[in-house]
C-alpha cells in the first residue's frame, strides 16, 4: 500500500509539472515551439517525438500542491523533486564545468539576511515553460539544504509561451501574485515579448509589496545551438546578445539582481564534449540532466558567501 501511495503521489507531481511545462497557449510563438527549427538537428544523436517530449527517466517524486488559476496558466508549489532524486540525477548526468556565474547580492540584501539568519522566505518563479524547467530542477531543495536556518517556500506561476505581457494584464498581479506575498520574484524565460512589460509587472508588485526583491534572468536555451557563439548571440532571449544587455540595463535601473543564464549553460554543454540534445527532452526544453545544469547555475549564483 505504501508503494502504491508513493507511486500515485509521484504520478500526480509529474503530471502537474509536465503539463505546466508543455502547455501550449493560443499565441505560442516560434521561439517557444516544439516545431521550431534548430541547427542542432543536423548532427543530433537523439530522435525526438513529432509531438510531446521524450519519456522522463526521472519523473518528479514529490507531491505538488496545485493552486487555483485560469485556463492555460499553472500555479503550483515547488520543489517537485526530493534531495535524494536530485542527487541521483546529478550523479548520473554528464560532467561539465561552470566558471562564469557571478553572484549578485547588491539588490537582494533582505533575501540574503533571511537566508543567513533565518526566517520565512517565499520565492516566486514567473514566466514560461523555461522558467518552469528551472523551478522543476528543484534547486529550491538545494537552496534549503545550503541555508538550513531559513524556511523556504517556492511557487511557480507559468504559461506556455508566457511572459510579463500576459502577467501585467487582466489584474493577474493582484489576483495571483500579491496573495503569495513573495520575498523574491524570479522573472525570465524565452517568451518575454518586451522589456517594458517586465518593468510594468515589477512596478505593479512593488506598489503593493515594496519590500519584494527581484532577480531577472535571461533565457538559458531554446533552439539555438550553444556550441555556436554567433547563433547564440542573436537568439531572441540570449544573455550574450541584445536582450541580455537590455535586461541587465533594466535590472540596474529598477534595482533588481541580474543573471545571464545563457553563458553558463553554453559553457557546461561545451565542456561536456557532448551533443546538446543529450540534455533536451524535445527540441526546446531541458530533460532531467539539462534541468540540473539549471539547478547548478542557480546554486552557484546563490552560493553562501
Amino acid at each position: 500500500m505504501k508503494l502504491l501511495a508513493h507511486f500515485i503521489l509521484a504520478l500526480l507531481a509529474s503530471t502537474v509539472c509536465a503539463a505546466a511545462q508543455d502547455a501550449a497557449s493560443k499565441d505560442r510563438n516560434a521561439v517557444n515551439s516544439q516545431a521550431g527549427l534548430s541547427s542542432m538537428a543536423a548532427d543530433s544523436p537523439v530522435v525526438f517525438p513529432e509531438t510531446g517530449p521524450l519519456p522522463a527517466k526521472f519523473p518528479p517524486d514529490l507531491q505538488v500542491e496545485e493552486l487555483v488559476t485560469e485556463q492555460d496558466y499553472f500555479l503550483f508549489r515547488s520543489p517537485c523533486r526530493s534531495l535524494a532524486q536530485i542527487e541521483q540525477i546529478q550523479r548520473e548526468m554528464p560532467a561539465g564545468s561552470l566558471s562564469q556565474v557571478v553572484p549578485d547580492w547588491k539588490f537582494l540584501s533582505q533575501l540574503q539576511k533571511l537566508l543567513n539568519q533565518g526566517g520565512e522566505i517565499n520565492i516566486l518563479g514567473l514566466g514560461d515553460s523555461i522558467i518552469n524547467d528551472i523551478m522543476r530542477s528543484a534547486w529550491i531543495a538545494k537552496l534549503q539544504e545550503a541555508y538550513p536556518k531559513a524556511r523556504i517556500r517556492a511557487t511557480v506561476y507559468v504559461r506556455g509561451g508566457g511572459g510579463c505581457q500576459h502577467y501585467k494584464a487582466e489584474n493577474r498581479v493582484q489576483k495571483y501574485i500579491l496573495p503569495l506575498k513573495p520575498d523574491l520574484v524570479i522573472i525570465g524565460g524565452i517568451s518575454q515579448r518586451d522589456i517594458a512589460s517586465i518593468e510594468d509587472v515589477i512596478g505593479q508588485i512593488r506598489t503593493n509589496l515594496p519590500k519584494t526583491e527581484f532577480l531577472l534572468v535571461t533565457g538559458a536555451f531554446g533552439t539555438a545551438d550553444p556550441r555556436d557563439t554567433a547563433a547564440l548571440a542573436v537568439a531572441r532571449h540570449s544573455g550574450t546578445g541584445a536582450y541580455g544587455a537590455a535586461l541587465r540595463k533594466l535590472a540596474s535601473q529598477q534595482r533588481c539582481a541580474y543573471l545571464d543564464m545563457t553563458t553558463p549553460w553554453a559553457e557546461y554543454i561545451r565542456s561536456s564534449k557532448l551533443h546538446p540534445h543529450l540534455f533536451y527532452r524535445d527540441v526546446v526544453h531541458a530533460n532531467e540532466y539539462g534541468e540540473q545544469i539549471l539547478s547548478k547555475i542557480m546554486m552557484a549564483f546563490f552560493r553562501p558567501r
